[in-house]
């Protein structure tokens, strides 16, 4: 008798040590998926700046590379303007 007490005691503690596991574990596991999700998303955004601050420069660098573009191009049409002067 003593034996199927100490067996049903195990198998009663058993039970609520997994019931408190899952109980305490599960509201853990979420924040743990929520903190890793924000952090995450957290990683994104600064990602997301720094792809748009580089697109950004590279934008103007663009814009200013067509303005020289534009002036050496006014630059050889003058040229070719007076050129032209010259030998009519």
């Amino acid at each position: 008798m003593l034996f199927v007490f100490e067996v049903m005691f195990m198998v009663v503690m058993g039970l609520i040590a997994i019931v408190t596991i899952v109980t305490v574990g599960r509201p853990l596991a979420i924040a743990y998926a929520d903190k890793v999700k924000t952090k995450h998303l957290e990683m994104d955004d600064e990602q997301t700046k720094q792809i748009n601050l580089r697109i950004a420069a590279l934008e103007e660098e663009t814009r200013e590379l067509k303005r020289q573009l534009l002036s050496i191009q006014e630059s050889k049409e003058f040229e070719s303007r007076l050129m032209e002067k010259g030998n009519g």
